[in-house]
Formats: structure tokens, C-alpha cells, sequence
């Protein structure tokens, strides 16, 4: 069944979004709209999204997470929750505005991207030698985990969140690491696209998979499965699901156009093909479209509008 946006003027009336509010405590929608409402609305950090948003959006998924980030800040233990989907689906966008709002309303929530711990310039030439798409970033492997768990380590001991920041414009688009982040939270929300997909054993099943992509899924699988620890430490994870994993071939586009725009770099467009087929080809796609262990996911069409909200 193909799912249509609803058309309504009442965001609360999306399907789905009751039982997720349910499970977050809120017994009644009405009341938790108003609380918001008193504090900005729509209008709370409204220039953390760099963009235009829609009310719908910000009511059927940003409130909702924030609402679930804040319960967890009354855990008497620090919770580190996930946030995954297709690159250019919203997510990086989605924790900026997270951030900023907290920050407003004196949340004690910490953001990070699993982009910031990729390997400096060089070592990250290294590791992605050989990869048949020729992307210099973003397949498992890429990432620095052992300081990632150091970080997260430290973290949950102090409350103290320092990584690394990495800028994708440097290097002619190859990206670099740019300076360290700190940052304290009783929470901390990490999001990135292939944040909580774990090991696949149905490999090579898609038949316009080329010799060399086919070849190479099994080094990405033994890369994925040692992300999976951080994984199982996650005490919650959100997923933004597009309806079809083509809905990334446009994200991605516009997303280096924004990039362009902001730092006057962007990938050609060759490489920036190459990016979008290696998203399509590494991994097995019903592996990260379908992910077992997410608490809530976000159903998204081609133009990033909520569909529904489904819950694990």
C-alpha cells in the first residue's frame, strides 16, 4: 500500500502519533500541544532549521522527540538515543533544531553526528582504498570507533561530551576533521544513516549488484558488526524511513547544493553518483529500511512529508 500525506490542518491528527505520544507518558495530546505551544511553538529555534518547515513536521516529529529526549533527562543514568536515516532525509537538520531548542529551554540534551569521528584526511584515504564506488567517506569502517567509545565512555561517567568536528568541504568535498566539540548532557542524541543497522546475512541478492559491489558487501558487513556494541548501548532509537531508497539520489543533490552555497564547495556530479550508488549497493536495503530495534519510525515520502508515525 502506497501511503499519501494526510491533508489536514490538525498535525495531531496524523496517523500513528497518538500511540507514540502514548508511549511517551502524554495522555493527552491536546494538553502536551498547548505546554509547547507556551514555550514558542513552531516558533521555538526556529533558525536552527535553515529552511522552511512545516508545521506538520515540527509537531508529528520534532516535538515528539524532544518530548522523548526530555523524559529521558529524568533518568537517574545519562541515555544515549539514535537517529537514522537516508542521507539528505532531514536527520542532520532535525538534531541541529534539536540542539537549539534545548538550548533555549535549558534541556540538558547533547547532539553528535556519527560523521564527526571519521578518520583525519589521510587515515581516512586509507581505509576507504579500494572501495568500488571510490566514496571517500560515509561506509562503515570510516569512523574512528575507538575514540567514539572513549567519548561516549567519558561521557556517561561526567556528563562531558567531547569529540572531534569534521567539515566535509575541506579537502575539495573529501572532508577533514575541523577543531573538537564540548558539549554536557543528561542525554545525548547521536544520529547518522546508518546509525542501529546491524549485520545482514542476505547478501548479493540483488541482481543489477556489479561484480566488484557484490564482492565488496562482505567487508562492509565485518565493518558494520563492529559498530553493533555501540548499537546495543542505544536506550532508544528513532528512524527516519523514506519510502524508497531512490528518494536519496534527489536528497543528496540538494544537500551538496546547500553545501555549495554555504562553503562554495560541492562534489562533481560523478562523485556525487557514486555516493548515491554505494547507498543503494553496500548493504543489503531492507537491513537499514527495516530496522528491528527502532522505537519509533518516521514514514517519509519523496518530499520528506510525514505519512505516519509507526512504533516497534
Amino acid at each position: 500500500m502506497v501511503l499519501e500525506p494526510p491533508h489536514c490542518s490538525d498535525p495531531l491528527s496524523l496517523p500513528g502519533l497518538e500511540p507514540v505520544l502514548n508511549s511517551l507518558g502524554i495522555s493527552d495530546s491536546r494538553s502536551w500541544r498547548t505546554r509547547w505551544a507556551d514555550v514558542g511553538g513552531t516558533s521555538l529555534a526556529l533558525e536552527a532549521w535553515g529552511h522552511p518547515v512545516t508545521d506538520a513536521f515540527v509537531w508529528s516529529v520534532g516535538f515528539p522527540l524532544l518530548t522523548a529526549l526530555e523524559g529521558a533527562a529524568d533518568h537517574p543514568q545519562r541515555q544515549l538515543f539514535g537517529l537514522s536515516g537516508l542521507p539528505g532525509c532531514g536527520k542532520s537538520t532535525l538534531t541541529r533544531w534539536i540542539a537549539a531548542a534545548a538550548k533555549e529551554i535549558d534541556l540538558p540534551i547533547a547532539v553528535i553526528s556519527l560523521d564527526d569521528f571519521y578518520y583525519p584526511g589521510e587515515e581516512l584515504d586509507r581505509v576507504m582504498a579500494g572501495n568500488p564506488w571510490r566514496v571517500p567517506r560515509a561506509l562503515p569502517g570510516s569512523h574512528d570507533l575507538s575514540l567514539l567509545q572513549r567519548a561516549m565512555d567519558s561521557w556517561r561517567t561526567s556528563g562531558l561530551l567531547r569529540a572531534p568536528c569534521f567539515e566535509k568541504s575541506l579537502r575539495h568535498g573529501k572532508g577533514d576533521r575541523s577543531g573538537w566539540s564540548e558539549q554536557r548532557g543528561q542525554v545525548c542524541l547521536l544520529e547518522g544513516w546508518f546509525v542501529g543497522v546491524r549485520p545482514s546475512s542476505q547478501l548479493g541478492d540483488d541482481p543489477l549488484l556489479t561484480t566488484a559491489e557484490r564482492d565488496y558487501q562482505p567487508l562492509v558487513q565485518k565493518h558494520l558488526a563492529r559498530y553493533v556494541p555501540l548499537w546495543e548501548s542505544l536506550d532508544g532509537l528513532w528512524h527516519l524511513r523514506a519510502s524508497n531508497v531512490e528518494a536519496t539520489r534527489l536528497w543528496k543533490r540538494q544537500q551538496e547544493e546547500t553545501m555549495h552555497r554555504r562553503t562554495g564547495v560541492q562534489l562533481p556530479a560523478p562523485a556525487l553518483n557514486s555516493f548515491v550508488r554505494m547507498i543503494e549497493t553496500a548493504m543489503p536495503q531492507a537491513s537499514y529500511q527495516h530496522l528491528e530495534h527502532a522505537n519509533v519510525v518516521v514514514h517519509l515520502n519523496d518530499t520528506r512529508e510525514v505519512l505516519e508515525l509507526t512504533r516497534a
